[in-house]
């Protein structure tokens, strides 16, 4: 059986278009006792390779981390692997890609300043790591991000990353917080709605510290003057270009009137049950949907392709793929 360990991170639990990188920045931008670092490799791909790369993960993970669109030091330098590999030992953290990857945040965290900080980590596949590891962390805590689902289509929608229909995108957002509810059955969880935080930002991050057990600083409203806020902006307009602006309270509602009224009907009755959990009231009564607005999908072309900021880094994972001879 494997070892319990110390992870000295606080795990946000928000998929994608749910404005994970906003709320991440507020709570740690100008927090001392948060480091909120931008997650510096896909690290589930590098689960997936695990096996194949061997004694190998940590100079592969190293280097890949070194490809990240956003430094993973505060001072610009490279990670160096026997760095790595020292805070991996000296933190009694396994050798794994998680293990590794939270020995890259703390050393990211200690260049910035903040070595006493927790690590705040949005990766998106925080969820699985708490599904399949979340046992042997000592000191797991979770900031469970939910928007609602309206909402979400709305963001993702017209754009080639996730569901291509409102049921699909409507179930899947369903199913992801189920799981992470879930989650707090076993370890601390504090869920937080991203409306909530955009229409009274102060009163949402005093009731997240007061669960973190942190103080309110009241410059934490100020998130958007931040270094790492200003350098994310101009890093990738399409993705963090509004991190460097105050919240903006007015796009969190802004599905009313841009989703179309048939969409809007097909996700109330595709997720009516978890919507009315989290406090979200359906526009239309319910009714079973057809098959047809189950496959529903919306031809739309207005929306651009934001560039993918990570483009060497998946091109060093493909590169690893190949060389190693592995489909997965």
């Amino acid at each position: 059986m494997a070892e319990n360990f110390n992870a000295y991170t606080i795990f946000m639990l928000a998929p994608q278009r749910h404005g994970s990188n906003k709320s991440q920045s507020l709570l740690s931008a100008n927090h001392p006792d948060l480091y909120g670092p931008y997650p510096p490799v896909a690290r589930q791909q590098f689960i997936d390779l695990e096996t194949v790369l061997g004694h190998n993960l940590l100079d592969e993970l190293t280097l890949n981390a070194n490809l990240s669109p956003r430094s993973v030091r505060a001072d610009g330098e490279l990670l160096r692997p026997k760095d790595v590999e020292a805070e991996l030992q000296s933190r009694h953290l396994p050798f794994n890609t998680f293990g590794i990857m939270t020995a890259i945040y703390l050393i990211g965290a200690r260049s910035a300043g903040r070595k006493n900080a927790r690590i705040l980590c949005k990766s998106p596949d925080n969820l699985t790591i708490a599904e399949r590891l979340g046992e042997q962390i000592n000191d797991a805590v979770f900031v469970h991000v939910v928007r609602d689902p309206r909402a979400v289509w709305n963001s993702g929608r017209g754009t080639p990353r996730g569901p291509q229909t409102p049921h699909q995108a409507a179930l899947q957002w369903s199913d992801y917080h189920k799981r992470a509810t879930a989650i707090g059955q076993k370890h601390p969880l504090i869920t937080v709605r991203y409306e909530d935080l955009m229409a009274d930002t102060a009163s949402e991050l005093k009731r997240c510290c007061e669960f973190l057990e942190i103080p309110f600083i009241t410059t934490m409203l100020e998130d958007h003057l931040s270094k790492d806020a200003q350098t994310a902006a101009k890093t990738n307009a399409g993705l963090w270009g509004n991190l460097d602006k105050p919240v903006l309270k007015d796009r969190a509602q802004a599905w009313c009137k841009e989703l179309p009224d048939d969409e809007i009907a097909i996700i109330d009755n595709s997720c009516r049950a978890t919507m009315g959990y989290f406090g979200y009231k359906p526009y239309y009564p319910e009714k079973q949907l057809t098959k047809s607005q189950k496959v529903f999908t919306p031809m739309i072309t207005n929306k651009g392709v934001v560039e993918e900021p990570r483009h060497y880094q998946l091109i060093h994972i493909d590169h690893l793929r190949k060389t190693r001879n592995t489909n997965k």
